[in-house]
């Protein structure tokens, strides 16, 4: 299942920090994914000095540090999976280490050799010792000059399971190796972070809740700022600090746990979170003994470029939309989602490609992961208000928030097809706003580009 949860940067960046009141270094990386550079930016670590901390799953390189390893071994457990990778210097920037090519003639070396330098990364070495031979071949109308790469670097891809718990999750890389003729063993720890919503913030939420206001003194913003639970656990609370929290333990964004000594704090109170104004959840009367819980979300279509209608093709119709909450811890009492599709009945209508003759109802129907109708909403035409804005809203109690799918019929009337409307107005409007949300959050991404 395809997510669109927060978006990643399209390279792996490693940011090297070190936190001496954890008595430990942390490594902080972001997951690999290309979009318009196939470059990868691969950091030098010391397997036996570091802990990697990352707040999702995905999938992750880095290099080992010492170019004098030889038979390097690479074994797993925990949350991680990790293999040998052969090294690429056309794609992969090793940042952290000077990296050698030479130029051979005949398959020997020639002259002075290139090698990475502060103002040139890896992958510029290597093509200006390529541009160096392939001048030399043009010249002499021969084939003899080539590149060959004088460094032993040894590239680990790294897969860490995606992790949406209200707690962080383990792993351990055990690096094996021969070093001087000598045996080495080093570990690496890998740490699948989340990020909890300040204690004093989701007091002061439940405190200040209201229906339909979006500040943050009413509700919470998932994404928003909060702090490790990770280096929470190693550090603990302050409670001289006004805010509750060591500042050491602050990350930037990604809050999406509500944790259980925060919804302890605020039982028989209501509490509101949105996800990117379209998918918003309101948990009535916190029942006592709530445990943590991640809100993490995602609204997804099966049709890309979806709202470029340059691009659209009208014969391939949306056949369904997806939204919902990947975390499965249990909320306990009673909830409500709503979903602000941004569109109209008119525009939701159009977002399905269907066809509307005068006696046509069109029917919107909600199934959850399982399959199972848990809501929809039946709209007649002819009659409705099309300027209207498409909401809909989801029940439940005692349950996981949920997965679902949207799913479009046009019932003809004459087969007496039940109506679909529940009584609470379906994620049909799910539909929309992932619509919405695709565009645009593929716009912002353009123009920040």
């Amino acid at each position: 299942m395809k997510k669109a949860l927060a978006l990643v940067l399209a390279l792996v960046l490693a940011l090297s920090m070190a936190v001496s009141a954890l008595a430990l270094d942390l490594v902080e990386l972001v997951p690999a994914e290309k979009e318009k550079s196939d470059l990868v930016e691969i950091p030098v670590v010391k397997v036996d000095e570091v802990t990697l901390l990352l707040y999702e799953g995905g999938k992750y390189y880095i290099a080992l540090e010492d170019e004098a390893w030889e038979d390097v071994e690479v074994t797993t457990n925990g949350n991680v999976t990790a293999k040998l990778v052969e090294y690429d210097p056309a794609k992969m920037i090793v940042t952290g280490m000077d990296i050698k090519f030479n130029v051979t003639y005949k398959g020997e070396a020639y002259g002075e050799p290139f090698v990475t330098k502060a103002d040139r990364n890896s992958v510029e070495t290597y093509k200006a010792a390529l541009k160096y031979a392939e001048d030399k071949n043009d010249d002499e109308y021969v084939t003899y000059w080539d590149v060959e790469v004088a460094t032993n670097v040894n590239i680990i891809e790294i897969v860490v399971e995606d992790n949406y718990s209200a707690h962080y999750t383990e792993g351990t890389i055990k690096v094996e190796a021969v070093l001087d003729d000598e045996d080495y063993v080093g570990e690496v720890e890998i740490i699948n972070d989340v990020v909890n919503f300040e204690y004093e913030l989701v007091k002061w939420a439940a405190k200040n809740f209201t229906t339909y206001a979006k500040t943050t003194d009413e509700c919470l913003f998932i994404g928003e700022d909060g702090y490790s639970d990770y280096r929470a656990d190693l550090k603990g609370y302050d409670e001289e600090d006004e805010e509750y929290y060591v500042p050491e333990n602050r990350v930037d964004d990604g809050a999406a746990v509500v944790s259980t000594t925060a919804f302890r704090a605020i039982e028989g109170k209501d509490l509101r979170l949105i996800y990117n104004d379209i998918l918003d959840v309101v948990l009535y009367d916190i029942v006592k003994g709530q445990k943590g819980v991640n809100f993490s979300a995602y609204t997804e279509m099966d049709y890309e470029d979806l709202n470029d209608n340059d691009d659209r093709d009208y014969n391939e119709p949306v056949n369904a939309l997806e939204v919902g909450f990947l975390g499965n811890q249990v909320v306990k009492g009673d909830f409500e989602i709503t979903i602000r599709t941004g569109l109209d009945w008119f525009e939701l209508r159009e977002l399905f490609d269907v066809k509307v003759e005068e006696d046509d109802i069109i029917s919107y129907y909600i199934v959850d992961k399982a399959g199972k109708v848990v809501g929809g909403k039946e709209i007649d035409y002819m009659t409705a208000d099309l300027t209207k804005e498409a909401t809909f809203t989801v029940k439940g109690n005692n349950q996981a928030l949920g997965e679902y799918k949207i799913v479009l019929e046009v019932p003809a009337a004459e087969e007496g097809e039940a109506n679909p409307n529940t009584g609470a107005e379906s994620v049909v409007g799910v539909v929309a706003a992932l619509a919405v949300v695709s565009v645009a959050t593929a716009a912002a991404v353009s123009l920040k580009k």
